[in-house]
């Protein structure tokens, strides 16, 4: 079982893969979301936010409703933001479920795939 810190480090890491990625941060040039990522095993909730290229864990939640929430268990939320599965099969049998327009449902899609390969 993934713990809060080990997801949180996880988390963390993406962030930094998507803010290190020159072609990623001029694909996001346009795109400025607020990602809830809620641990349905956890208790607590983490915050990714696209800046307009880079990406950056938040330390507290934002004021207002996220644009993104990305709702799993611990550990297929870090086996998906790890890189070491894809979104694929979790989302489509339900165990991952993403609400939020579809085009940024895309985009974080793309995101996973350039930064890990698929």
């Amino acid at each position: 079982m993934t713990d809060p810190e080990a997801l949180g480090a996880v988390l963390a890491q993406f962030a930094r893969a998507c803010s290190e990625n020159e072609r990623l941060c001029r694909m996001n040039r346009d795109w400025f979301r607020t990602i809830a990522i809620r641990p349905e095993d956890l208790g607590r909730e983490y915050w990714l936010r696209s800046e307009g290229g880079p990406v950056r864990m938040l330390s507290e939640p934002p004021e207002g409703e996220p644009d993104l929430v990305v709702e799993a268990p611990a550990d297929v939320l870090a086996a998906v933001f790890g890189g070491e599965a894809p979104p694929t099969e979790p989302y489509m049998d339900g165990t991952l479920r993403v609400r939020g327009h579809q085009d940024d449902l895309m985009r974080l899609d793309i995101i996973s795939l350039l930064i890990w390969g698929e």
